[in-house]
Order: structure tokens, then sequence, then C-alpha cells
């Protein structure tokens, strides 16, 4: 075994000693680097937010008006703004008449669903931390 070890070493270093080094050119680093700066400088994005200002001004501006007309414009006649627009009779629970009482079942899931919640993130952050570490 160790014969053919040494065979494969003597054969490697023969070929090594006959196979001669390849040089790169002088400005090889300098040409390289100028390739990648011109990649980097061509692909630079530019942010452009989604909904323009103009936009959130008009909305904005919309909006005071919209406050300013109904605080500061008196009503015209003998009816206010809350008989204009009935809002005496606006209810201000929107919950009163809803009744929920959750079933066994679903109790059980939702318990369930947390359990298995609080075990998977711990397990999923040990992962995404050892990925990184390569």
């Amino acid at each position: 075994m160790e014969q053919e070890d040494k065979r494969i070493e003597d054969l490697v270093n023969k070929l090594m000693t006959a196979d001669s080094l390849e040089k790169a050119p002088l400005d090889f680093t300098d040409k390289v680097m100028a390739r990648v700066e011109a990649l980097s400088d061509s692909k630079s994005i530019v942010y452009k937010p989604l909904i323009p200002k103009y936009f959130w001004w008009t909305i904005v501006v919309g909006f005071v008006g919209l406050l300013s007309y109904f605080f500061f414009i008196q009503p015209t006649g003998e009816s206010s703004l809350i008989e204009k627009f009935n809002l005496h009779e606006l209810s201000l629970n929107p919950l009163e008449g809803l009744s929920f009482e959750p079933s066994n079942t679903l109790m059980y899931a939702i318990v369930l669903f947390a359990i298995m919640f609080s075990i998977q993130i711990p397990i999923l952050k040990q992962y995404f931390n050892k990925r990184l570490e390569y």
C-alpha cells in the first residue's frame, strides 16, 4: 500500500516539475477591476416611491378642505349638520349585537397552533443561523 502511494507521489512530482506555471499579464488586475466597476455603475437602482409626493399632498389638502368645510361652514336653514346626516342615530358600538362562543374544537386548534408555533420559531431560527455561518 505504501509503495503504491510512493509511486503516485513520484508521478505527481514528475508531472509538476514538467509543467510550467502560467503567468498572468501585469495589468490583469486593473482590467478585471475596471470591468467590475463598469458593471456596478451601470446597474444602480434609483429609489422612486410608489405613490408620488404630489398625490400625497393632494390627499392631505382634500382632507383638510373637507374637515374645514364641516367645521367652519355654518349650516343653512333650520337643520343642523347632525340632523342633516342622521348622526344622532349613529351607534358607537359596532359589536353590540354580535355574540361569539367558540367551540371546544376551535379552542383545541388554537392551543395546538400556539404550541407548534412556539416550537417552530426556535428551530427555524437555529436553521437559518447555521445556514448563515457558511
